[in-house]
């Protein structure tokens, strides 16, 4: 598990070539200054007028960042919550992964995830709650879900 969200960023950046706004952006977060409107300062400066024009390049962020935080195979509650300030800071939206095309990624760390929930074919509540987040964070529908239980199960 990574510590800080922070100390996630800082991988990020050093293990991936982003562009430099997108550099830029994971600079803040590092230096922990996530906030709106440093962001859109950032994107100014690089003739970005909203983030959503670069949602493509953002959502790789949050897809990156959750294989950083999987690498242990396990999201903790704090990682969950990392991801969904990401998702905030970045202004993603429910559906936005399917609408752009990175829903196998999120199905594999789904996947991952669920393989490890199921590595002793016992369910506990907690683990159902985590799911659930899971579920959430990727803003997914019940039914996309359970399509991904079900090759799991299997």
């Amino acid at each position: 598990m990574k510590a800080t969200i922070q100390e996630t960023a800082k991988e990020l950046v050093s293990r991936k070539e982003y562009p430099e706004v997108i550099k830029a952006a994971l600079q803040l977060i590092v230096e922990g200054q996530m906030n709106s409107l440093a962001l859109n300062e950032i994107l100014s400066k690089n003739g970005i007028r909203r983030i959503t024009d670069i949602k493509d390049k953002t959502l790789d962020v949050i897809l990156d960042y959750a294989d950083i935080i999987l690498e242990d195979d396990t999201i903790s509650q704090e990682e969950l919550t990392n991801l969904q300030m990401l998702k905030i800071f970045f202004h993603v939206e429910e559906g936005d992964f399917q609408k752009n095309y990175k829903f196998k990624r999120v199905e594999n760390i789904i996947i991952r995830q669920l393989e490890e929930l199921y590595a002793d074919n016992v369910l506990e509540y907690y683990e159902e709650l985590h799911q659930s987040e899971l579920q959430g964070v990727f803003g997914m529908g019940h039914d996309e879900y359970m399509s991904i239980v079900k090759k799991v199960a299997k």
